[in-house]
Formats: C-alpha cells, structure tokens, sequence
C-alpha cells in the first residue's frame, strides 16, 4: 500500500507540473506504472521499490564453506571468488562461513565454545577474525576486500590481519573487540552449527552451495569457473555485461 501511494503522488506530480512531458498514455491500473522504463514517469520511485525488489529476488545465492588457512580455499579466493566478486556482484548474494573442518567444544566453566581446526590455533584465530569483520562489517563491499587481502597475503595472522585492515578501511580494533568478547565466540558457534547442518563431516573445503543446492557438478564448476556458473544460473531480465560473455 506505501508503495502504491507513493506513485501515486509522484505520478499526480509529474502530472500537474507537465502534462505534455507525457507523450504516452499512462496505463489506469498502477500494477503497470512500473512495467517499462517508457511508462514509468516516476523511474526513482519504480527503481527504488519495484525494479530493485524484482532484482533482488532474482540474485543468486551462492555461499561458501571454508576454513581461513586452507591452501585450497585461498587460492579458490584468489582465483575465482574474487574475480566474481568483481564481475558479477549485482546478480549474486555471496557469503562466506569461515569454519570449515573445525570442531568446537562447549566448556560449562567458562560458558564458552573452545575451537579445534585443522590448521591449528593460527587458523581459529583467523577465523574468528573473518567471523567478527563479516559480522560488523555485513555488506559485502566492505568484508569482501578484507577478505581477499588476507587470503592473499601471507604471514603472522594478527599482523596480516591489521595491515589488511588499514588497506581496506576496516577498523581492526573494532574487529579484536569482537573476537575478544562472548559476542564474537557466539558468532563462531553459529557458523559451526550452519557448516554442521549443511556440510557432510567428510567432505572437503572450499565447500559451496548454489541456491541452496550441493552437487559434484556445482562444486567442479564453481571452482574451474565461478563467474560462468552464476551467470548461467541466473534467471533475471539484467545480466551484467561479463554474463554475456558467457554465452
């Protein structure tokens, strides 16, 4: 009903102001105000309520199962997630859940999780520190650079971490408050319980699911060719232009 009143108005507006900046009829039903760019007078008020919901609801959901100091999940980074990233991001909803093949243990002392991972203590650390820049930094054009530096740059954690930080404009001690608090330890066991629920206990990392979905193909074409994979997934009438050059 609110978005309805608002073309109403916009369109009464435009109306009054100038009817004969109107060359077309506009259509009685508002249901088709916002049908095509030609009809739509009020395209900020279309854009802003009807073309980016449509849009939206149109992006693919593509998540990815991982652990921070994996050589696998790095370079899978690196190399596809990445470019995607930079490709394809308007069509994709990304997101990451850095715990791969750790395992946590609840510890009724200090009513905390205590984390294992594969990697040892350097990688819970890291991805703790994923888990807290993910969570206070949620959208992904802030984390998802964050990210990447880290993944690509080698060397003490903390201090790839920091340095990554003030390259990306992340406020690191903002990230160690979190890593340091309950908050942070609880974000960590949600993504233990998420990567349990999703992922079989023997299967390996980077894990990814499309749309929900895991299968042997998505997970070979993911990693040979990410940015094919979405476009061809993608059901929307506005691939961007990289997706056409998958055709």
């Amino acid at each position: 009903m609110y978005v309805v009143f608002i073309l109403i108005v916009s369109v009464y507006n435009v109306f009054i102001l100038s009817t004969t900046a109107l060359p077309i009829t506009c259509p009685s039903s508002t249901g088709e105000w916002c049908q095509t760019k030609e009809i739509a007078a009020v395209t900020k008020q279309c854009t802003s309520f009807v073309w980016k919901t449509t849009a939206d609801n149109d992006r693919v959901n593509f998540t990815i199962y991982y652990e921070s100091l994996c050589a696998d999940c790095r370079q899978f980074t690196i190399t596809q997630v990445w470019f995607a990233y930079q490709a394809v991001i308007d069509i994709v909803n990304l997101t990451f859940v850095p715990y791969g093949n750790a395992h946590e243990v609840y510890r009724p002392e200090t009513q905390l999780y205590q984390f294992y991972c594969q990697h040892g203590s350097d990688e819970c650390y890291a991805n703790l520190i994923h888990t807290c820049a993910i969570a206070s930094y949620p959208d992904i054009h802030q984390h998802m650079p964050f990210l990447y530096c880290m993944d690509s740059t080698f060397g003490d954690v903390e201090t790839v971490a920091r340095q990554c930080a003030r390259n990306t404009s992340i406020d690191f001690e903002k990230i160690t408050t979190c890593t340091n608090s309950r908050m942070g330890n609880q974000l960590q066991h949600i993504y233990a319980v998420q990567t349990e629920q999703t992922k079989p206990a023997d299967a390996f990392v980077p894990y990814v699911t499309l749309n929900g979905n895991h299968t042997d193909e998505i997970q070979d074409l993911a990693q040979t060719d990410l940015i094919a994979l979405l476009c061809n997934t993608y059901k929307g009438s506005n691939p961007p232009a990289r997706c056409k050059k998958t055709k």
